[in-house]
């Protein structure tokens, strides 16, 4: 018998939030938030507009800094170093260089207009992490090939379709080969028939063991997929479970409601 099986602790989460609180102005956004996301995990966060889902995604890689609480990816704080039990800021470098262990796909694609899909999938590889350019092309082309748009290469975003740009943007950042990937509402800018294509790719990468938190409307992709589904609302954490207990059987009668709607 194992170590583990013994009842050893078990192990260390990749990421883990603790008390989590941001405001804007009078206006609290995020209350006490707190969550863990084991690696090979994935995790949808559901709920309905202005519940905070969207800003806790981005308190994650400290594009917003949280007013209170700790991130902390796979055992480090997220911006922040420690000092005989205190927290402080760390250099704006450092934290570069912890983002890039965190890929970001956004509603909007961002992809630069002036590059064709192959020259935005290596433009991190190169300039960031100073990739020979041959080797960094080899690999962007095989990232192309896995999000189905090896025959795009040389397109630019104005040639692709809304699904093809978010797959070109979802092949970025795995470009950066981060630890953890974040997904803010990556199909909603889509029209209806071109959702399918962008899933398909994530559901890939979920069976590929991707460790993923996914805040989405698409109930069917977290039924399908998700590890586990945290319901938010007024920017708290309402409940957590597997797909059947938040999707099938919600205990709070706010997630019931939600789902009522939006089946």
């Amino acid at each position: 018998m194992t170590a583990a099986k013994q009842g050893s602790s078990p192990p260390r989460p990749l990421l883990r939030v603790v008390g989590l609180r941001k405001s804007f102005g009078q206006h609290v956004v995020l209350h006490d938030v707190n969550m863990t996301v084991a690696g090979g995990e994935v995790t949808c966060i559901i709920g309905p507009s202005g519940s905070g889902k969207s800003t806790l995604l981005r308190c994650l890689n400290r594009l917003e800094i949280p007013d209170q609480g700790i991130v902390y990816l796979d055992g480090q704080p997220v911006g922040l170093n420690e000092k005989n039990g205190r927290f402080y800021e760390m250099a704006p470098k450092v934290l570069a260089g912890q983002r890039q262990m965190m890929g970001m796909v956004f509603q909007g694609f961002h992809l630069f207009p002036h590059m064709t899909a192959l020259e935005n999938v290596i433009e991190g590889p190169v300039t960031v992490k100073r990739m020979d350019r041959a080797e960094a092309v080899r690999e962007a082309t095989e990232l192309l090939r896995k999000v189905g748009l090896a025959e795009k290469a040389d397109f630019y975003p104005r040639e692709l379709s809304g699904g093809q740009q978010q797959r070109v943007a979802i092949a970025r950042s795995l470009a950066m080969k981060p630890k953890l990937m974040l997904f803010d509402e990556p199909t909603s800018a889509l029209d209806p028939e071109l959702v399918g294509e962008v899933l398909s790719v994530m559901k890939a990468l979920a069976q590929d063991g991707t460790t993923m938190v996914v805040v989405t409307h698409e109930m069917g992709f977290a039924r399908e997929v998700a590890d586990k589904v945290i319901f938010m609302d007024g920017g708290f954490v309402v409940e957590t479970g597997s797909p059947g207990d938040i999707l099938s059987t919600p205990r709070h009668a706010r997630t019931q409601t939600f789902l009522a709607r939006v089946r």
